[in-house]
């Protein structure tokens, strides 16, 4: 064995070592790795207190199966659609289900795979998928939210503060970018924002590649908190057109109302 490569292999061997004792951890142990993980302090120290504020570290990993009913609203020059949403997530095998039932799809994705359905069939159709990815990305990252950003692949740095009119409100912004094993691209990224006083998550801005949100940045404002089973959680998203600073550069182009939240409901 040459020389580079024995040094390359000195320094991918605890890597290794790590990557294989973190396979044998519980979801807890893995997510307490990755918050250890942060490199920034500042960022670490962030993450930590709102994760806190929103019901603790572990409060997430007690359940293994949520269910959620939605009603989602788009708004279009032609008018306001309302339909309604079934989102299923195993939690402990990562797998997302959300339904349909006006448009008879379905949307399946776990870590092996994803594929939608309409009315029984697996559709061929490429903005369709494109659009199923999208829509289960928004369940992963908000849903669970701030737990998400314990999520493998992510490297997370802290942006400072942000004074609100008449320094009456201050946010503290987390920058979210997406690597290996993340589910993202290098290209994509995110900015959390915290408002300092409650240590809640009040909005999200994201560059993502999916459909609907691909063709530019986004705002998401979350509020609505109200405890469920000891999480709170954000009852109401609403996502607006955003600048290059991350502020809202048009009307609200579509609303989610989290109508029904269910921790380990039976499996359909």
């Amino acid at each position: 064995m040459n020389q580079p490569m024995r040094k390359s292999l000195r320094c991918w061997l605890p890597v290794a070592v790590a990557l294989v004792l973190l396979a044998g951890c519980s979801r807890l142990e893995r997510a307490q790795a990755r918050l250890d993980a942060i490199e920034s302090a500042p960022a670490r120290g962030l993450v930590r207190d709102c994760l806190w504020k929103h019901g603790s570290i572990y409060r997430w990993f007690e359940h293994d199966r949520l269910r959620i009913e939605v009603e989602r609203t788009d708004h279009a020059p032609a008018g306001d659609v309302m339909r309604a949403e079934v989102w299923t997530w195993d939690l402990a095998r990562d797998r997302v289900r959300i339904e349909r039932p006006s448009a008879a799809e379905v949307i399946v994705a776990d870590g092996f795979g994803w594929g939608v359905f309409v009315g029984g069939k697996r559709s061929a159709d490429l903005e369709t998928r494109d659009e199923a990815v999208g829509a289960v990305r928004l369940v992963r990252e908000l849903a669970a939210m701030p737990w998400s950003l314990l999520e493998p692949g992510r490297r997370i740095e802290y942006l400072g503060s942000e004074m609100g009119p008449a320094e009456a409100r201050v946010w503290d912004r987390l920058l979210v970018r997406y690597g290996r094993g993340s589910g993202g691209s290098a290209d994509e990224s995110a900015v959390v924002e915290v408002r300092r006083d409650t240590g809640r998550v009040e909005a999200v801005i994201v560059r993502w590649n999916e459909l609907p949100l691909a063709d530019r940045r986004w705002r998401i404002e979350m509020d609505d908190w109200r405890p469920e089973g000891g999480v709170l959680v954000s009852h109401r998203w609403r996502l607006f057109p955003a600048d290059d600073a991350g502020a809202r550069a048009g009307p609200v182009r579509w609303m989610l109302r989290l109508v029904r939240w269910t921790w380990d409901a039976p499996a359909e």
